[in-house]
């Protein structure tokens, strides 16, 4: 009656058994919990007890006419939020105003908490690979220009082999590649994280800015052993921002390179009305329906780290780059048949059509 004279829409259940407050603890989210001091078959520190059992945090106020000062002390260090007097609630609607406002605040200073230590997970995950990323170039940058030097030092320059001092260079090149590319990730996500991702849009040939992509990542289709088959429309023409835009279809290629196992590649540029569509399409392991959602997210991946590089942060830079020129993209996979990433892009004003 306190209550409802004080404006309150009330839901309650009245339980007077361990058996009942569990229940009812279970089945239903409440605000507060009043219990009075004795009852036939329960009592107040047996409910209390109950409610902690439960892990739930609500507050919990006794409201009795037979609780001496002593038992009161008792109930409020085992963990009771108040006290009330029955016939004298003045105190009641204040008491429980407060002690929700405050159960509100540690719920949302435990979720703020809960948060930060996912983050902080992700944080030392993350290092952990990057490092570990960062770690593998370099080290073999570091041996095939030691090789190379040896080499030099071991003989006249005349003598020494040009084939065998060629080859040291490209695997150096290539480990320089893969420093930049993973370095470049580390900037995006910097950028992306402190909203200064800024775009430069252009007049961009999405069919000329695929094969420009390829023939950059020449040496990595060859490693894999994945023919790549491009199927362009012609004059695929959109403002976007062409670095940006490297990015993503690098990211998508090596995605499909890494996963392809060796089977051949589908790059498709289409056009659909304001729309331009890239598609890119491999025939590899696969991705489990489960995960398909979780990929484009930062730190995630859907295979192990161990078995397969990279920093889990690709498709979630590509996705934020995506969205950020206006578009979408989605991925469609049936594990053991390969994949299809497919990125929409509204092609914006442009000088040409």
């Amino acid at each position: 009656m306190e209550l409802r004279k004080a404006g309150y829409e009330l839901t309650h259940k009245r339980v007077d058994t361990y058996e009942a407050m569990t229940a009812a603890l279970q089945d239903d989210e409440w605000d507060v919990v009043l219990a009075d001091f004795s009852m036939p078959r329960f009592n107040a520190m047996a409910a209390l007890e109950t409610l902690k059992e439960s892990k739930l945090d609500l507050p919990f106020i006794i409201i009795s006419g037979t609780i001496g000062e002593e038992f009161a002390v008792e109930a409020l260090k085992a963990g009771a939020h108040d006290f009330l007097i029955k016939g004298r609630l003045a105190r009641l609607l204040p008491a429980i105003d407060r002690e929700t406002r405050e159960a509100k605040v540690r719920r949302e200073r435990r979720e703020t908490m809960e948060k930060l230590l996912v983050t902080v997970r992700a944080r030392d995950e993350f290092l952990s690979i990057a490092s570990h990323e960062l770690k593998t170039p370099i080290t073999t940058l570091e041996l095939q220009l030691a090789s190379g030097l040896r080499l030099l030092r071991a003989r006249d320059v005349t003598e020494v082999p040009l084939e065998r001092l060629e080859s040291k260079l490209v695997v150096a090149l290539r480990q320089v590649d893969r420093l930049t590319a993973l370095v470049n990730h580390l900037l995006d996500v910097t950028k992306i994280n402190a909203g200064q991702l800024t775009f430069s849009r252009a007049t961009t040939d999405l069919g000329k800015l695929v094969d420009s992509q390829i023939a950059r990542l020449d040496v990595a289709v060859k490693r894999a052993r994945c023919e790549v088959i491009v199927h362009a429309c012609h004059q695929v023409i959109g403002m976007w921002d062409r670095r940006t835009l490297e990015t993503v279809i690098t990211n998508l290629l090596t995605n499909a390179l890494k996963f392809g196992e060796a089977k051949p590649i589908e790059i498709r540029v289409e056009r659909e009305g304001e729309l331009a569509r890239l598609i890119v399409k491999d025939q590899g392991i696969g991705i489990a329906p489960d995960e398909q959602a979780r990929i484009f997210q930062r730190f995630e991946r859907a295979v192990s780290s161990q078995h397969y590089g990279g920093l889990g942060l690709g498709l979630w830079v590509t996705k934020q780059v995506v969205e950020a020129h206006g578009g979408n993209i989605r991925v469609e996979s049936v594990v053991g048949a390969g994949s299809t990433f497919t990125v929409e892009l509204p092609l914006g004003e442009t000088t040409s059509s």
